[in-house]
C-alpha cells in the first residue's frame, strides 16, 4: 500500500520529544542538492535497525533523507544489506537521542551510533555514491534503488506518494584507519579489603554475586569466563547482547547474575551454570532469566582502553550500553564508600568494589587498585569428600569437607553441611560419586584432627579427587583456619581447583 504520510503526519509532537517539523513533503535524492552533514541513528523500536539519514535541501530548506536500514550499513564489500527510503526528517533530528515513548510512531531507544560529514560521488535517479567521514565509519558507500518509485500523476513530484521504495546499500571503500585486534581479555582480580572507607580518589560500585564474563561484542557474542571457557550457549537470551552496544566492537567486563527479589541469588543462577541440554536451557531462559552487568570496557571501536584511566573506561561505558532486560551498567559513587556498604549490607548485598580513579586495567593480574569489601564473606572451595548424613540426609551426605591451597598444597578449612535443597543432594552426590578416590586428598588427614571452636570431628568420610570447586558463604575465618557458619551457594565451572587460595579467605 502506498506510503502517503511524511514526518509531521506520523507523530504526536506533545508526546513524542523528537523534534517538531513543518515537512510535508519528501525530496528526491537522487536530484536533491546534497549537503554537508550526515547522521546515523541506532533505533530500538520493535526490531533493531538503523537510520541513515543524509543532509540535502528541499528548496533552501535542509532535510534528513532517510533510510531504515535493518543491519546497518556493511562493514564487509560484495555483502549488501537491504535500505528502505522512509519519510525526510527535519535537520533538527540529526541532534536527536532518546527515548519515543511506547505505542508513539517508532516507540523505543534512540541512540547516535555515528555523524560526520559526507560527500556526495555520483547522484543518480535511484542512484546514490558517496563518502563518509565520521567518527566510526570512513569509507565509500552505493545506494541503489530495488523498487520502482511510484507517483500520483495528479500531483508534483514534490509530494510523490511512493510504494515501498526499496534500496541495496554496498561497501566501496572502508578507509577506517589500522584496528587493534579484537582479543579476549583475562579479567583483572581484586585484593580483599577489611572494612569500607571513604575516598574521593576512589569509585565505589556494589558487588554481585554471581558468575564472571568477558563479553566480545562484535555482529555476534561470545561470553567468555575467567579461564576462557566460551559460554555463549549457556546463557541463549544474551546472545543478542551485541545488540545493545552503540559500537562497531566492544569487549566488556562484567557478572552475569540471576535476580530473585531484587537481588542477585547465586543459588538461583546455579540451575543454569552446569546446563549443557538446548532444550533445557531454551526453558530455563524463560523460568530463571539472567542479566549481564557491565562495569568495565576494555575495547572499543578498534581501540584497546586498558591503558585509559577507569573513570574515562567508565564514562565511555555509560555512552556504549544501551539498558535492557539483558544488561545494565553499575551503578557507581565517587567517594562514599561507607554509604554504598551501608546500603548493601541492608539490602543483604555480598558487599562492594572501591575502585582507584586513574588505574588502568590490568588483565589477568589481582591488584590493589581494586578492593572487595564484604558484608558477608564468600569463599571458593574444593570439595575433597563428604561425611555421612543422618536422619533425612542418610540417603546422600551430611556435609562437604572442603579446602584451599596454600604453599603446603590442600589445605582443610572445614565442613559445609547447610544451604543444600533437594535437587542440589541429588546433583551433588551424582557428581560426589563420579570423583571418588581412595584417600583423602589434604595435607593433614581431616579424620585425626580434634573439633575446633566452629567444627566437629570428621567420622565416616568418603574422599574425591580436588576438582570440583564450591562457593560458599561464612561469617568468619577462625584463627585456626576454619570456616565460621558455612553454608554451600553452588559449584563453579568456570574456576579450576588450583585457583582456590587460602590467602583469598581472609579479608585482613
Amino acid at each position: 500500500m502506498a506510503d502517503h504520510k511524511t514526518y509531521t503526519d506520523k507523530r504526536s509532537f506533545d508526546v513524542t520529544p523528537e523534534p517538531a517539523s513543518e515537512i510535508d513533503a519528501n525530496v528526491d535524492p537522487g536530484a536533491a542538492s546534497p549537503g554537508e552533514g550526515f547522521v546515523i541513528h541506532q533505533h530500538h523500536a520493535r526490531r533493531l535497525h538503523f537510520d541513515l539519514r543524509l543532509e540535502m535541501l528541499s528548496g533552501d530548506t535542509p532535510v534528513l533523507v532517510s533510510w531504515a536500514i535493518p543491519k546497518g550499513l556493511p562493514r564487509a564489500k560484495g555483502k549488501p544489506h537491504l535500505a528502505v527510503h522512509v519519510e525526510d526528517h527535519p535537520f533538527e533530528y540529526g541532534s536527536f537521542s532518546g527515548t519515543i515513548p511506547a505505542g508513539e510512531y517508532g516507540g523505543g531507544e534512540v541512540r547516535i551510533f555515528d555523524s560526520g560529514t559526507y560527500e556526495v560521488l555520483e547522484q543518480a535517479e535511484g542512484k546514490l555514491t558517496f563518502r563518509l567521514n565520521g567518527r566510526r565509519l570512513q569509507g565509500v558507500y552505493h545506494l541503489t534503488r530495488t523498487t520502482e518509485r511510484k507517483r500520483d500523476s495528479a500531483e508534483p513530484a514534490s509530494k510523490s506518494k511512493r510504494t515501498k521504495d526499496d534500496w541495496l546499500a554496498f561497501l566501496s571503500a572502508d578507509e577506517r584507519p589500522e584496528r587493534d585486534p579484537v582479543l579476549p581479555v583475562t579479567p583483572m582480580l581484586a585484593s580483599s579489603a577489611s572494612e569500607a572507607f571513604d575516598d574521593d580518589g576512589w569509585m565505589f560500585e556494589p558487588k554481585w554475586d554471581g558468575v564472571r564474563a568477558v563479553a566480545v561484542c562484535t555482529e555476534t557474542t561470545l561470553l567468555l569466563s575467567r579461564s576462557q571457557k566460551d559460554m555463549t550457549a549457556t546463557y541463549t537470551e544474551l546472545g543478542r547482547l551485541s545488540d545493545q552496544m552503540v559500537a562497531l566492537e566492544a569487549i566488556l567486563d562484567g557478572e552475569i547474575v540471576a535476580m530473585e527479589g531484587g537481588r542477585p541469588s547465586f543459588e538461583k543462577l546455579q540451575s543454569r551454570i552446569n546446563l549443557h541440554d538446548t532444550g533445557e536451557i531454551a526453558r530455563a531462559s524463560k523460568t530463571t532469566p539472567v542479566t549481564y552487568i557491565a562495569f568495565d570496557l576494555l575495547y572499543l571501536d578498534g581501540r584497546s582502553l586498558v591503558a585509559e584511566p577507569l573513570e574515562r573506561r567508565r564514562q565511555l561505558l555509560e555512552e556504549l550500553v544501551v539498558p535492557s532486560g539483558v544488561v545494565q551498567v553499575t551503578p557507581s559513587i565517587v567517594g562514599e564508600g561507607n554509604a554504598l556498604a551501608g546500603a548493601a549490607q541492608a539490602q543483604n548485598l555480598e558487599g562492594i568494589l572501591a575502585k582507584k580513579l586513574g588505574s588502568p586495567y590490568r588483565p589477568g593480574r589481582r591488584s590493589k587498585e581494586w578492593l572487595k569489601i564484604k558484608t558477608v564473606f564468600d569463599a571458593d572451595v574444593v570439595i575433597g569428600g563428604w561425611s555421612r548424613g543422618e536422619g533425612g540426609r542418610s540417603e546422600t551426605f551430611g556435609a562437604l569437607l572442603v579446602g584451599a591451597y596454600d604453599d603446603e598444597g590442600l589445605r582443610f578449612i572445614g565442613a559445609v553441611g547447610t544451604g543444600f535443597n533437594q535437587s542440589s543432594l541429588a546433583e551433588l552426590m551424582v557428581r560426589l560419586r563420579q570423583h571418588e578416590a581412595p584417600d583423602y586428598p589434604f595435607v593433614d588427614d581431616p579424620r585425626g584432627l580434634k573439633p575446633g571452636p566452629f567444627g566437629k570431628a570428621v567420622r565416616g568420610a568418603t574422599w574425591v579427587r580436588p576438582e570440583l570447586v564450591a562457593r560458599v558463604e561464612f561469617r568468619e575465618l577462625t584463627a585456626g583456619g576454619r570456616l565460621r557458619a558455612p553454608s554451600f551457594k553452588g559449584l563453579r565451572a568456570d574456576k579450576t581447583a588450583r585457583e582456590c587460595l587460602f590467602s583469598d579467605l581472609s579479608p585482613h
